[in-house]
């Protein structure tokens, strides 16, 4: 079966670094920081609890989760973000190629075409700020996971095949917009306008425009939505009655056992860094602690 576009375009993202890539931006009411919850077989997200939320964890009827330390959100402007193989070519103005013949406002201080010769192609902008958020620290959401993984098993029996993932990190912003393409013959044309008034503090801001004549632009706007996210995934294995005692068995570093299911069933379980930048983080933790 061939790859989605979601599948596609979070790969072709992972060179940013900044986590799971959504080609579907998700409302950050649903995946914010410390949001619990899985991605289905199409990659959509769905919220399951907020882990935040010492109440609602006690309603729901699961173990407290350890303390908890937030950052101070972190604002900034993004450029254009463009997939892996995506080539980046300055236009050069003047003559017949100007800023209305490329579909462009007047007064732009430049263009960018952007293209590919590979199957796939993506450009992500966001208008506004882009929101660096989350929590410093991701062991309690795993210990709680660990902790909790029987009864969510119990409870939503779609994390058997689909895992349940822990938000830890989000980038989040108000204005999106991504344009995915499968034709290699695409191009897109986006401007940029200088800021004057920075400038005359010692400074210059640049925004964005993008061509009126390229097509295939999807917007989410009026709505905070999330772009990239990273988190603490359990994945979970085949399910089988219990036939040896977990201090036998014998697993992944990050593996363990979930016992006592319905009908003495048991599962195998590991624990991930969710969002494609955690593995670095975590083997150069590792040699630190060595």
């Amino acid at each position: 079966m061939a790859p989605s576009l979601a599948e596609l375009y979070r790969a072709a993202m992972i060179p940013h670094r900044f986590g799971y890539a959504l080609y579907e931006p998700v409302a950050f009411i649903s995946l914010r920081p410390g949001m619990l919850g899985y991605l289905d077989e199409y990659r959509r997200w769905h919220s399951i609890l907020d882990l935040a939320d010492a109440e609602a964890i006690t309603a729901a009827g699961y173990t407290p989760i350890g303390r908890l330390q937030r950052c101070d959100p972190d604002p900034r402007r993004w450029g254009p973000r463009v997939s892996s193989n995506t080539n980046e070519a300055n236009v050069e103005l003047g003559g017949a190629i100007n800023a209305q013949s490329l579909g462009l406002p007047v007064g732009i201080a430049g263009a960018v075409r952007y293209s590919t010769n590979a199957d796939f192609g993506a450009v992500l902008m966001c208008d506004d700020d882009v929101i660096s958020e989350g929590y410093d620290f991701r062991n309690p959401f795993l210990d709680w996971l660990k902790e909790n993984s029987k009864k969510l098993l119990a409870d939503y029996p779609d994390l058997k095949r689909h895992g349940v993932c822990a938000t830890t990190w989000t980038y989040s912003a108000s204005d999106i917009h991504i344009n995915a393409w499968t034709n290699s013959n695409t191009n897109l044309t986006v401007g940029f306008v200088v800021d004057a008034e920075p400038v005359a503090r010692g400074h210059s801001e640049m925004s964005w425009v993008r061509s009126r004549s390229s097509s295939g632009w999807m917007a989410w706007t009026g709505q905070k939505r999330v772009v990239f996210f990273t988190g603490v995934k359990i994945k979970y294995g085949t399910f089988h009655v219990r036939e040896k005692a977990e201090s036998s068995w014998r697993g992944a570093k990050d593996a363990f056992l979930v016992t006592g299911l319905d009908g003495g069933e048991s599962c195998e379980a590991i624990a991930e860094f969710f969002g494609d930048d955690w593995e670095e983080i975590k083997e150069d933790e590792e040699e630190q602690d060595d």
